[in-house]
């Protein structure tokens, strides 16, 4: 099919201008099989363009593009909801810092909840002492109280880890979202951004 419309377009005084691989530019009445994916024009005898075929694109470069697509729509999406949010750079720093400092918060509360229960451990063990210094064998419920305030203890510790690891995660999305910010700022500005003095 490619042979018989090469061979009518010659027919009938057109010819195809294309580009070899290093960059040579030929006019001919015909195009060698291997350059035909690469694009085309089709030209007439006076020059003028008829025709453009674009290059033609292997599977994997064209989910590159549509991917590239994809990311672009995501990048302009999340655009248009930081500029919602925010109208500075010093407006993701302030939204940063309130954040943060509510999972502090957090943290102090369940540390303040170990520190009750481990003076509430301290209590039970000081009784357990004083009866295996009396000689007495120390009781269940004793024990199994113990037990359970350990893994309470275990337990808060592991959600301030959690907390803490929460903040890190949050504090990497709010400085990405103040890069982009100060992207923006410049592009709506047509200005870089200056950094603001800290105040004495």
């Amino acid at each position: 099919m490619t042979c018989i419309c090469l061979s009518t377009a010659a027919y009938a005084g057109q010819f195809y201008r294309w580009v070899d691989s290093e960059g040579n530019t030929f006019i001919q009445s015909s195009i060698p099989p291997e350059y035909v994916a690469g694009g085309y024009e089709v030209i007439d005898d006076n020059g003028v363009v008829l025709k453009t075929v674009a290059p033609q694109i292997s599977d994997a470069e064209r989910r590159a593009n549509e991917a590239a697509t994809v990311s672009a729509e995501m990048q302009r999406a999340r655009d248009e909801e930081l500029l919602k949010l925010y109208r500075s750079p010093s407006d993701v720093d302030r939204a940063m810092k309130t954040w943060l400092s509510r999972m502090d918060m957090e943290v102090r509360v369940k540390q303040n909840r170990i520190r009750i229960k481990e003076n509430e451990f301290d209590t039970l063990q000081a009784r357990a002492a004083n009866l295996e210094k009396t000689g007495q064998a120390i009781d269940e419920e004793l024990l199994g109280k113990m037990k359970a305030i350990e893994l309470e203890i275990a337990q808060f510790k592991l959600e301030i880890r959690q907390v803490e690891l929460r903040q890190d995660e949050s504090r990497a999305e709010f400085m990405l979202d103040r890069e982009r910010m100060v992207e923006l700022w410049q592009i709506l500005h047509d200005e870089p951004w200056v950094e603001p003095t800290p105040s004495e």
